[in-house]
């Protein structure tokens, strides 16, 4: 696993690049990624805008905020925080002290240059490394993950590692896509053939929610793209765009307001705020 995720620096090595030269839509620009990985990406970003307009990250936001309060102060750890996540500020602010972690150096190094700027140097760093590889003397109160998870096809040793760094009483939170739902596992499987990353893209699938189980108690969180999955491909499409933005906005909005139930992992994006057992 560690020496896959070595390959993966590279992988993201060339977004950071992309990201540095364009400015925005890094995945999409990555040149070590092959077209049809490329064209994937494209249309995922142009999903965004309809993704803003149901509402979604205003809602995770307001969540994450929520959850992280309740461990205000204390010592956190982001997995995969690039050159800085939307939520890496938000963390570093609420924190006593902050440490980010990441496979591309060259994001690492963009990171602390902006926590050097922004005079937080002294309570926030980043570290260019893959966590499974890290020391467990050091233990965090909270550890956040957006699109990190997945990663890992064995969610065995992930777990086990998330708990082992993790204080007593320590949180885990996480944004990830989910393959429970079979019509979001059967597009998966079509795609993946033509994958460039598909050698560390596992959304989360029964195995992996039953490993999380043994190690965390899922406390609070909410899904979205049960049945609006299908039509967020479309919403990016021209002509019919715009009409099936406004459907796909009345039905996420109905899929986030229900909370967590037994069949949010149904959905093909899962939120979820996480105690260790």
């Amino acid at each position: 696993m560690i020496a896959l995720n070595r390959v993966q620096a590279g992988f993201y090595d060339a977004i950071h690049d992309a990201e540095a030269n364009k400015g925005h839509g890094g995945y999409a620009g990555n040149r070590s990624a092959n077209v049809f990985t490329r064209l994937w990406a494209d249309l995922r970003y142009r999903q965004q805008a309809a993704v803003r307009e149901a509402g979604i990250e205003a809602r995770m936001k307001e969540a994450h905020a929520q959850w992280i309060a309740g461990k205000h102060g204390g010592d956190y750890l982001e997995l995969g925080c690039f050159s800085g996540s939307p939520s890496t500020f938000p963390l570093v602010a609420a924190a006593g002290r902050y440490t980010g972690i990441e496979l591309s150096p060259r994001a690492v190094g963009e990171l602390n240059r902006k926590l050097a700027a922004q005079g937080l140097a002294g309570k926030a760093r980043a570290i260019a490394g893959d966590f499974l590889a890290m020391g467990e003397s050091e233990k965090f109160d909270l550890i956040y993950a957006h699109g990190v998870l997945h990663h890992f096809e064995n969610p065995t040793p992930l777990f086990q590692k998330l708990a082992a760094i993790l204080k007593p009483d320590g949180v885990l939170l996480f944004v990830e896509p989910s393959a429970v739902n079979p019509v979001y596992r059967a597009i998966r499987r079509l795609y993946r053939p033509f994958q460039s990353d598909a050698a560390w893209e596992w959304p989360f699938r029964e195995r992996t929610v039953t490993e999380l189980g043994k190690h965390f108690e899922v406390v609070e969180g909410f899904g979205w793209g049960r049945k609006s999955l299908l039509l967020s491909v479309l919403t990016g499409m021209p002509l019919v765009g715009g009409w099936v933005t406004r459907i796909y906005v009345r039905m996420v909005r109905a899929e986030m307001a229900a909370g967590w139930h037994s069949r949010v992992w149904n959905n093909s994006m899962v939120t979820a705020y996480c105690r260790r057992r």
